[in-house]
């Protein structure tokens, strides 16, 4: 791969999880074999990554090539379409690793039609790293993780409810990390109840996520700890009006559906700027996401324990027994251990 692309495929990696409903991009400015302009789209409603290193590149852009992760955009946003800047700062040659098969996009045709060499050199890793974004906007729903923490024998707590702490300090040090790459984290009013759970990213300097919780019937009072902190808002979707009306911060946010189903949160998520969902929570809404469909990613961490007992906290539980065809199907895209715990990392096929 060329090196340069492969620099501004790192630079959208960078920023991945950061710009809501808008992909990470990245690019790098060339001219006579030298970087003089990069940049990457840091946030969903500011300058584009084409834009920033085309700007930081200044007059130097005359005659060079730009490299860009994903193919440029054409329509008119939030921002200006990347082409007309490309084509004012006098690009060469566009080289880009993926097309944006989300737009009907005739940006090749533009920038040919002013003099400029374009060259959609495909890039499997480019690929890879947006295949979950197409889907989402296909689709008007976030991209979805799902993550699970069980014993040996997939159960989240013993049948008494004990779940602190199946896994170990590690595992929740990466469960901050991956908490701070999403623009949501969602959990269930039983996690709640049961844990009083802050949902933050105890890790310096990274981004807090917005907390949702699911509260369909309205049985929280809103005393735990969750809605008291003031370090990022929380929406709880919730089908009972009286929420409506109890006594709450501004932090807090009611959001009341007539059907609180996963795809219709999903929807109103993304139409309020969330890219993507990080799902942590007990058996009843992990099993409601996986049944769903809408799970692109999962990732369960296994501890080096059997519980036993009945199976009430099963991570993944449904009401009919399924036909192998019909289950969710995934494929194991990564494993390590993280202090003798196994997190296995899993991919919708």
């Amino acid at each position: 791969m060329n090196r340069f692309l492969q620099n501004a495929i790192q630079l959208a990696k960078m920023a991945e999880g950061q710009t809501g409903v808008n992909p990470a991009v990245g690019s790098v400015v060339v001219k006579d074999g030298r970087i003089v302009g990069l940049g990457a789209h840091l946030k969903q409603g500011e300058r584009h990554a084409e834009v920033q290193a085309l700007d930081m590149a200044g007059d130097q852009a005359q005659g060079a090539t730009i490299y860009v992760s994903l193919e440029p955009c054409t329509h008119f946003g939030s921002t200006p379409p990347c082409v007309n800047k490309i084509i004012e700062a006098g690009i060469k040659k566009v080289v880009y690793a993926m097309k944006d098969i989300s737009l009907d996009s005739p940006g090749d045709d533009i920038l040919q039609s002013a003099g400029i060499e374009v060259k959609y050199q495909y890039q499997a890793e480019a690929e890879l790293m947006y295949k979950d974004f197409f889907n989402a906007k296909s689709e008007n729903i976030p991209e979805v993780t799902l993550k699970v923490s069980v014993s040996l024998d997939g159960k989240q707590a013993t049948d008494y409810g004990q779940s602190q702490w199946i896994t170990n300090p590690g595992v929740k040090q990466d469960v901050f990390k991956h908490r701070a790459r999403h623009d949501a984290l969602l959990t269930g009013a039983g996690t709640v109840e049961a844990d009083n759970p802050s949902l933050t990213v105890r890790l310096e300097g990274e981004r807090q996520p917005v907390r949702v919780i699911l509260d369909r019937s309205g049985r929280l009072n809103l005393e735990q700890k969750i809605f008291h902190d003031q370090q990022t808002p929380v929406w709880l979707y919730t089908e009972n009006k009286e929420m409506l009306n109890k006594e709450h911060s501004d932090q807090v946010k009611i959001i009341q559906l007539e059907d609180c189903s996963i795809k219709n949160i999903l929807h109103d998520l993304y139409h309020k700027g969330i890219g993507s969902l990080y799902v942590e929570a007990g058996p009843n809404v992990s099993s409601q996401f996986l049944q769903s469909e809408c799970v692109q990613t999962l990732i369960i961490y296994y501890a080096p324990k059997v519980i036993g007992g009945s199976g009430k906290y099963q991570f993944y539980q449904t009401d009919s027994i399924l036909s192998l065809d019909k289950i969710p199907q995934f494929e194991i895209a990564n494993s390590e251990i993280i202090d003798q715990n196994i997190k296995v990392s899993l991919r919708k096929k």
